[in-house]
């Protein structure tokens, strides 16, 4: 039985290593790849430099008490209520006059001092921005041209642009050209 397992191991990495010898030119290429767009219909590689993270003074995983520091006390919350995709408890904070509603969460049973930030939204009339420069009253261009490799084409059109994916990422909601409503984090489980 070791036998069988040492030989199928072997012809593993026996095959793995012909592999490269037969396409050395793989390991060299120098190719540049352009910038891809969103009608593109090739699939440009993640650029790895995105920050689908921060916004303006807020970034996910935040803890409250710095949330708080950097916008004062929300002027709206929601009670506590455990979501069942995730198993945390979860609670909104509004800050109208910055535009901004923030998803915060938490473990079940250590609710006091622990939320962080899990999502953020943002409208009208928010300045912040994304690292990349983008905020409300942004072009689709402006969007295309900031984030050139790390659009979503499956989950991306002219009115929603995707940065990452649902399940982590950037989604800009567009009205007439215009950078509408700005989400971070998991929209989907």
């Amino acid at each position: 039985m070791k036998k069988l397992l040492f030989s199928l191991m072997l012809l593993a990495l026996l095959s793995c290593n012909d592999h490269k010898k037969e396409s050395p030119a793989a390991e060299n290429d120098t190719t540049t790849i352009a910038p891809a767009t969103v009608t593109d219909t090739t699939l440009a590689p993640p650029s790895g430099k995105i920050d689908i993270e921060s916004f303006g003074q807020v970034k996910i995983g935040q803890p409250a008490s710095e949330t708080l520091k950097a916008l004062g006390e929300p002027d709206e919350k929601t009670v506590a209520t455990e979501w069942g995709a995730d198993g945390l408890l979860h609670e909104d904070w509004t800050w109208i006059s910055h535009g901004i509603k923030i998803n915060l969460s938490s473990e079940k049973t250590n609710i006091s001092g622990s939320m962080a930030v899990f999502s953020i939204n943002a409208s009208a009339p928010c300045t912040f921005k994304t690292q990349a420069g983008i905020g409300i009253g942004s072009s689709y261009e402006d969007i295309v041209a900031a984030y050139p490799r790390d659009i979503n084409k499956e989950e991306s059109s002219q009115e929603q642009v995707t940065i990452g994916s649902v399940y982590g990422g950037i989604i800009f909601t567009l009205q007439q050209n215009k950078v509408h409503n700005i989400f971070l984090g998991a929209a989907a489980e």
